[in-house]
């Protein structure tokens, strides 16, 4: 693994180790803010930041942290389709409570290879079997010929692949005057450079992780929201869509960006955006209950690179910042879009699938 692969998968990937007793969930009827005791059999319990995109009991396109904490029950129940019932008795196909669920159609994972097989070693029982009834499919897919084939399948899309495309837009963010003296460092430091950009994209805050990440990222974005699209969508004969869920580690910033651009092309407004991205922070709980600050040493990275602790939480001004970046960058959400090869024809497909 490079330094810079370190330095950045490090950010996105401080890894949920145990399921909080107390985490909370989302299902499909549940109220943005909070979930209510006649909602609590629907709780996946140990998977956290669990919700749909859009709160309806037809909502077939859900977002979560990571799938290692499973337990044998969740595990199930994600699978045939019962976590995704509507909190009314109706199925996530729509329709009365008579009809059986559909079953899961497809997760899909942004996260890198390396955070993945950190996972793969604390897999607890039901996450192992939970992944051993997927069909896997790794890198570039091409995600129409094989969608919805054979079962559910586990679709790899990983965000931050190119990390050196990340790491030079974040250099190219930093004050020349700074730049310049960094440049000059690495002839006695190595990785100097590279240091001074973590430090620039630490004072940015979560806002400057998400737009570094869009700016250097719209392909494999663009990929996400089209297996969303592709995995949920009912066939034209009859067959196949189904619940689909996309994750990163804790379901906050890479999914929080594709949650955003699902919203987006949902017609939801800014402020829903935000609050549905606020409340990560909440449903993570812990050291995410909070906005992000700066830290001690021991919220550094081995070498005490970076301070991660400017990372934590989803306060909504980061969200906010993004949504305005998007703006002043590429003109709206729906160029920005169009830059990422997820068209209006694919868009409308989207609310079609929702």
């Amino acid at each position: 693994m490079t330094a810079r692969t370190l330095l950045l998968t490090c950010c996105c990937s401080c890894l949920i180790t145990s399921p909080s007793a107390n985490a909370l969930s989302m299902t499909a009827e549940a109220s943005p803010k909070r979930i209510t005791q006649q909602q609590q059999h629907k709780i996946l319990s140990t998977v956290k930041n669990f919700r749909p995109i859009v709160a309806s009991s037809s909502s077939l396109i859900y977002r979560s942290a990571n799938l290692d904490n499973l337990s044998v029950e969740d595990a199930e129940r994600l699978l045939s389709g019962d976590a995704f019932y509507g909190n009314d008795g109706s199925s996530s196909s729509g329709g009365g409570g008579s009809r059986n669920p559909r079953p899961l159609a497809a997760v899909i994972d942004l996260r890198n290879s390396d955070e993945i097989q950190k996972g793969q070693k604390v897999r607890t029982e039901g996450a192992k079997y939970f992944y051993s009834q997927l069909l896997q499919n790794d890198g570039d897919i091409d995600i129409d010929a094989t969608s919805n084939a054979g079962g559910p399948r586990l679709i790899h899309i990983p965000i931050l692949r190119d990390v050196d495309a990340f790491w030079e837009e974040a250099i190219g963010r930093m004050e020349p005057s700074e730049r310049i003296a960094a440049t000059l460092a690495t002839a006695f430091r190595g990785g100097a450079l590279d240091r001074a950009a973590a430090r620039n994209l630490e004072r940015g805050g979560p806002a400057s992780l998400y737009t570094v990440m869009m700016a250097t990222a719209a392909r494999p974005i663009g990929m996400a929201l089209e297996a969303c699209v592709e995995e949920s969508s009912q066939k034209g004969d009859g067959g196949g869509g189904g619940p689909v869920i996309f994750h990163c580690q804790k379901g906050k910033d890479r999914t929080g960006v594709v949650a955003m651009l699902l919203q987006s092309c949902m017609g939801q407004g800014d402020d829903e955006i935000v609050e549905a991205y606020r409340l990560s922070g909440e449903l993570l709980g812990g050291e995410d209950a909070t906005a992000a600050s700066g830290g001690s040493d021991s919220d550094k990275s081995a070498g005490g690179m970076i301070d991660w602790s400017h990372f934590r939480g989803s306060p909504p001004s980061a969200m906010i910042d993004t949504l305005q970046w998007v703006r002043d960058r590429y003109g709206s959400i729906y160029a920005y879009l169009d830059a990422a090869s997820f068209d209006e024809e694919q868009r409308m497909a989207l609310r079609k699938a929702v």
